[in-house]
């Protein structure tokens, strides 16, 4: 039996490799690190610069971690609720958001490793009873393609509550009969809760336990992440915990923020639902660069580690995603990493392996993505002396935006692109944040073809214009989510049904 189990494993492996077309090549050697104290005062510098990174965009504190070789450092900066003098340390629990998603895809590896699921596997041949909407997804999606975000069905059915009782993860793979198809299977990539909710349900089975069971014994319990958990609770916790703050643009003061908490529902739980801590997720970094356990043990190999980082399929604006992570290219150097998006909160983490480099950045604010950004290009310039680039304005005829004027509609967050005289308006309006959106901002095109922020808050992001199952230019693809052009103003849609219907 221990032989079959091991010819099995044997196959699946070969078999996932397969199906990785840019596989990452062997791994260059380590660049020689900085001793402890020379590694200290790096990010000394870096966190004197956070300090007042935060001050400039209103938010009211955040937390750091830094792994690079054997040394690793953290930080905790501001407070933790507006109105109260508790201080962020490195132990102040946040909430992680979709980080959560690459401890779902971790756990699938192992059970691949151990011979238990096939990650080539049709979805439908270990749940035959499982459908979509469109046939011909039903028919091909494997359950690869789950953590690959190229289904093309509805990204975010996660968020749509089910009837109590029972097994909830297998709920929500029975509404996805009901599910639309924005795009035919496995020809676009855009972001997908749906399909993280599906693969849920699909480890679930095979693993024979609830999600959060699976990831507390795989992971939590052996990676001695104590301080770490899944939480629905209707209320957070009354200390050492970092509540949302909605943003501040233009004038206005910390002080004014008022704190908000919206809990996070069972139906998406590994989309999004883990709270932990800078110093558990240190612990969590280490694991994803070495795959060993608290006590050394080879908890997954590296030839599996290999594969959930490498780029398998083509993302946007060049990048491409793993298992679950997105992947980065600087110049040969692979760098996984995966933020987190919660009303009021934002995380992020980054491992570049070549370097046994992570950062990870807990921010409890609606500007978050802002600050993680900054501060995690600032650390990974300060340790690897890598330096990240972004497009750039290309400075040719504006006209060539024309096609990206109107209104274009999303789940929770809609986007408009006006032309006023010869200028182009980003507008943005969201219902997942708290106050104010940011100011309208001026629009210019890249050389690739895709437009760009090139002021206030989205300075530097990137939007590009696609085309619909019938050809025509009705899509816009900008922060990892298609948007379909629509009627009506940009601030008109309904959350009828879903968790921020409130």
């Amino acid at each position: 039996m221990k032989q079959n189990m091991k010819l099995l494993f044997v196959v699946i492996m070969a078999s996932l490799f397969a199906v990785q077309p840019a596989f990452a090549q062997k791994k260059q050697p380590s660049k020689k690190t900085m001793t402890k104290k020379q590694g200290q005062a790096a990010f000394d510098a870096v966190i004197a610069e956070t300090a007042e990174l935060i001050k400039e965009l209103n938010i009211p504190g955040l937390a750091v971690g830094v792994i690079h070789g054997p040394n690793s450092y953290s930080a905790g900066l501001g407070v933790a609720k507006v109105g109260t003098d508790e201080a962020v340390t490195p132990n102040t629990h946040f909430q992680i958001g979709s980080v959560t998603k690459t401890f779902l895809s971790t756990v699938a590896m192992q059970l691949s490793e151990e011979g238990k699921l096939d990650l080539n596997a049709r979805v439908v041949d270990i749940l035959p009873w499982w459908r979509v909407a469109d046939p011909e997804a039903t028919s091909k999606a494997r359950v690869v393609d789950l953590f690959h975000h190229r289904a093309g069905w509805y990204g975010d059915h996660g968020f749509l509550p089910v009837p109590p009782g029972g097994s909830i993860s297998e709920k929500v793979m029975l509404q996805g009969a009901y599910i639309q198809q924005i795009y035919p299977f496995d020809q676009t990539w855009m972001y997908n809760n749906t399909s993280i909710t599906f693969a849920t349900h699909v480890v679930s089975h095979v693993g024979g336990k609830p999600i959060e069971t699976l990831i507390e014994e795989h992971l939590f319990a052996p990676l001695g992440m104590d301080a770490s958990s899944f939480n629905y609770d209707t209320t957070p916790p009354a200390e050492n915990y970092a509540w949302g703050h909605p943003p501040i643009y233009g004038e206005g003061s910390i002080s004014d923020l008022k704190p908000y908490y919206i809990p996070m529902i069972r139906e998406s739980a590994a989309s999004g639902g883990i709270r932990s801590t800078v110093t558990d997720m240190l612990k969590y970094a280490r694991f994803q660069l070495d795959g060993k356990d608290a006590s050394g043990n080879q908890l997954l190999s590296e030839e599996a580690l290999d594969y959930v980082h490498a780029p398998a399929v083509e993302a946007e604006f060049g990048d491409f995603t793993g298992l679950t992570w997105f992947v980065h290219d600087y110049n040969g150097v692979t760098s996984p990493s995966h933020g987190g998006n919660w009303p009021g909160t934002r995380s992020f983490l980054q491992l570049i392996p070549d370097h046994d480099f992570a950062v990870v950045v807990l921010v409890h604010s609606d500007r978050g993505v802002e600050a993680y950004k900054k501060v995690a290009n600032a650390m990974v310039k300060a340790f690897t002396k890598i330096e990240a680039k972004s497009p750039v304005a290309a400075g040719v005829d504006p006209s060539v935006l024309d096609p990206f004027v109107g209104v274009f509609k999303g789940n929770s967050q809609n986007i408009e692109i006006r032309k006023e005289g010869d200028k182009y308006v980003f507008i943005q309006f969201s219902a997942l944040t708290k106050g104010a959106d940011p100011a309208p901002a001026n629009l210019a095109n890249t050389a690739e073809g895709w437009f760009i922020i090139t002021e206030g808050p989205n300075k530097g992001a990137l939007g590009e214009l696609l085309k619909d199952p019938s050809g025509a230019l009705n899509y816009v693809r900008f922060n990892h989510r298609i948007f379909i052009r629509g009627e009506g103003a940009v601030d008109e849609f309904s959350l009828s049904g879903s968790v921020f219907d409130k």
